[in-house]
């Protein structure tokens, strides 16, 4: 039986935006493993501080969802302040997550032009966003054009789904700036290290600086590639939180708004699945029509050959006997 999230304000909201916030915490206490096949920035965070981290965003969150309660923001509103909401949000969590820990020297901050952090809010601000409205206003006040389904036929799990991928994805930011605020590996290390925060697969200033260099050429890849393929397709990739620990999900969403923003770099990658989708049927079809004529041809020869072969033993059988 499908469960619908609340079409809107209402005390029926606020239990399924409760139930939300519950069965999500207790999903920490599950693994925490990355079975994405790519790097995520949490995994540098030994499996108590990235439960951590994922507790204090979560409780941001609550937090964030109560103070746009009280002061009685409209939609309008948290649209027009949806990268400043995001931006303060990463800024607080990085703030509580640091002062938690034992030896801190500076101060943390989101550097907003950093190029990770760029494509962190053009990607996710539209699904943080819709987030934002399921949870305050419900799902009738959500654009009908976004998702491909009905907006008062809005699964809860499709909420869900948003929220645990906003939870990753904030979560992931930080754990990039975290890396990117000190000034140098040997930093980066003893950071981890002195804080007792590091993942155990990553303790040595050489696999440190590996990680974090690919972190930085999937960011550029993502960028260039994955992104607009992903705004081209209509399609989103989403962290979840599963059994075996955290996964990526597709998802449909309309994205034209994206399309229009798209680099003329970006815009190639576009280009050339115009032309994979153009050209490799036609070499597919190419390939099997050649493999046809080749088993044809093929097929003949070896008919023919029998038939030579069979012709010259029964006339060799035929002069033994004369």
């Amino acid at each position: 039986m499908t469960i619908y999230w609340p079409n809107k304000q209402s005390i029926n909201l606020n239990l399924a935006v409760a139930k939300l916030f519950v069965q999500t915490y207790q999903k920490f206490s599950g693994s925490l493993s990355n079975n994405t096949n790519t790097y995520l920035p949490i995994d540098i965070l030994d499996k108590y501080a990235k439960k951590q981290l994922l507790i204090e965003t979560l409780i941001e969150l609550e937090v964030l969802i109560l103070d746009i309660t009280e002061i009685n923001l409209n939609t309008k509103n948290l649209q027009q302040l949806n990268n400043k909401i995001i931006y303060d949000v990463v800024n607080k969590v990085i703030s509580n997550f640091v002062n938690k820990l034992k030896h801190q020297e500076k101060r943390y901050h989101l550097n907003y032009y950093n190029n990770y952090n760029q494509l962190f809010f053009n990607e996710h601000k539209i699904l943080i966003h819709s987030l934002l409205i399921y949870l305050i206003f419900g799902s009738n006040s959500i654009d009908k054009h976004r998702f491909p389904f009905y907006n008062l036929k809005t699964p809860f799990n499709h909420v869900k789904i948003l929220f645990e991928n906003t939870i990753m994805q904030i979560s992931n930011i930080i754990a990039f700036n975290l890396l990117e605020n000190c000034s140098s590996m040997k930093n980066v290390y003893e950071f981890l290290t002195i804080n007792n925060i590091c993942n155990p697969t990553y303790k040595s200033i050489r696999l440190l600086s590996n990680f974090r260099n690919n972190l930085i050429n999937y960011n550029w890849i993502n960028k260039y590639i994955y992104y607009p393929q992903n705004i081209y397709c209509s399609n989103y990739q989403i962290l979840l939180l599963s059994s075996n620990g955290i996964i990526y999900r597709n998802i449909y969403i309309n994205r034209i708004s994206d399309y229009l923003k798209l680099s003329k770099i970006q815009l190639i990658s576009i280009l050339y699945l115009e032309i994979q989708d153009f050209i490799i049927p036609k070499i597919n079809n190419l390939i099997i029509l050649l493999g046809k004529l080749i088993i044809y041809i093929l097929g003949e020869l070896i008919s023919k050959s029998i038939k030579i072969c069979s012709t010259a033993v029964i006339q060799k059988i035929n002069e033994n006997k004369r």
